[in-house]
């Protein structure tokens, strides 16, 4: 089944594409093709068809399937979600001029005055709008402006480009004449599309998580500061051991509670089982800042997940090497976990800038007791630490774990430090099959 869904969206956009042609070229009034006119009515039919099979991959590639998700990991097919979107905003831009030009060179009006009449047809102002939504929510996902962002309005120009997807679709069925009743080929697949996206979100983004939630009332039980600015929340619900996490994946949380309902957040699961799930938050902006002061005991939790593909399941070898910097501990020291239980040998390397900046520092002794993990802190930043010091990077791993390549390497951490490793990593010979990591901006 998993694999008629993969082939299901290509095959119905290079159907939909073969149809754009054949209806084109084959039109009772003469193909489209033979003429300027023709011609800028038939791309700019071409232009909202891509930027509407953009938008539906797009949905896609963000709807968390459970037949898509597993193969590439989430955080993959989101990175592809924000370079594909690209797309879209320039075939927006290129379908209604070219519309207006076949109507203008067909009325002998200037392209102002067309373009004034054809706002005023039926859906199309409406069309224009959304045009304007979700061109606005790839703006604002740019580099260069997402970074000047806070999470919350990222995401609630996202909910705008919902809106205007909404707005766009009206024009479609009112004018479109791809989807008339004669070009039923073109129009079954279409719809079969859309169909294909909208069951897909509606099930995996809202309906999924709210059923886990019926099944296991998830709620939290309590909160235990780690470090000054890293919080675990624990969760209990029923039938947990049915719950199926696998240590270093990741869920995306909403607190049902004022303030915080609206917004769902990824966290890695930095341990599960005994009854109850444990997430890390280290305070990094007003989200996490608002759940260290005001998250209680019995709030509900609504989960989405798990999520991921970075976990134990992907070694290749016997041994592992697992990389963390600052918070990135979360998913590695559930994966260290794991292979202490399974007596594997692993080392783990920990870079902090100070001792006070350790998370889980009683835990991973105890890991290191039990003989198969070997703990080594590097911290940065604290003269009098007598442990290893400074920053890590492919030499200071070549000294502290001669065979790496013989491992598996899980790294997490802030980007920049994991870019630096695996060019590092490769260069040590460490194969790529071997060096797993996952980043989950969402």
């Amino acid at each position: 089944m998993k694999k008629i869904f993969l082939v299901f969206f290509p095959a119905g956009a290079a159907a939909a594409l073969y149809f754009w042609y054949f209806n084109n070229a084959n039109s009772p009034f003469g193909s489209y093709f033979a003429d300027r006119m023709g011609l800028a009515m038939a791309f700019g039919r071409l232009a909202g068809i891509i930027a509407m099979l953009g938008v539906m991959g797009q949905l896609l590639l963000v709807s968390r399937a459970g037949w898509l998700e597993p193969l590439f990991g989430l955080d993959r097919l989101t990175r592809r979600h924000h370079l594909a979107g690209l797309i879209i905003p320039l075939a927006l831009l290129v379908h209604p001029p070219l519309v207006v030009w076949h109507h203008a060179m067909q009325t002998g009006n200037t392209f102002l005055a067309q373009y004034l009449a054809v706002l005023r047809w039926g859906d199309v102002l409406a069309a224009a709008c959304g045009e304007f939504l979700i061109i606005a929510a790839v703006a604002l996902s740019l580099p260069f402006a997402r970074r000047r962002l806070s999470y919350e309005a990222w995401h609630n120009a996202h909910l705008g480009a919902y809106l205007g997807l909404a707005l766009a679709l009206g024009h479609q069925f009112s004018l479109g004449r791809d989807l008339s009743a004669e070009l039923l080929y073109f129009a079954w697949v279409w719809y079969a599309l859309l169909a294909f996206t909208a069951a897909n979100v509606l099930w995996y983004r809202l309906q999924l998580p709210y059923r886990l939630y019926r099944k296991h009332r998830f709620a939290v039980d309590r909160t235990v500061m780690e470090t000054a600015d890293v919080m675990s929340v624990y969760i209990k619900g029923k039938e947990l051991e049915a719950f199926p996490v696998e240590p270093g994946q990741f869920a995306l949380l909403r607190f049902w509670a004022p303030g915080f309902r609206f917004q769902a957040h990824p966290f890695s699961f930095s341990a599960a089982g005994g009854g109850e799930l444990r997430f890390s938050v280290k305070k990094l902006g007003d989200f996490t800042a608002a759940l260290h002061a005001g998250l209680r005991p019995g709030t509900p939790v609504v989960i989405g997940g798990p999520h991921g593909v970075f976990t134990a399941r992907r070694m290749v070898t016997g041994k592992a090497l697992l990389v963390a910097g600052g918070i990135g501990i979360t998913p590695l020291r559930a994966i260290a976990g794991r292979l202490a239980a399974e007596k594997k040998d692993c080392v783990l390397v920990y870079a902090n800038r100070t001792r006070k900046d350790i998370v889980f520092e009683a835990e991973l002794a105890e890991l290191e007791r039990s003989g198969s993990v070997r703990v080594r802190h590097v911290l940065s930043d604290e003269p009098s630490w007598a442990g290893e010091k400074g920053r890590v990077d492919a030499d200071l791993l070549r000294r502290l774990v001669p065979d790496l390549a013989e491992r598996d390497a899980f790294l997490c951490g802030p980007p920049p430090m994991m870019a630096a490793l695996r060019r590092g990593l490769a260069g040590l010979g460490v194969p790529e099959k071997q060096i797993h990591y996952e980043q989950f901006s969402l």
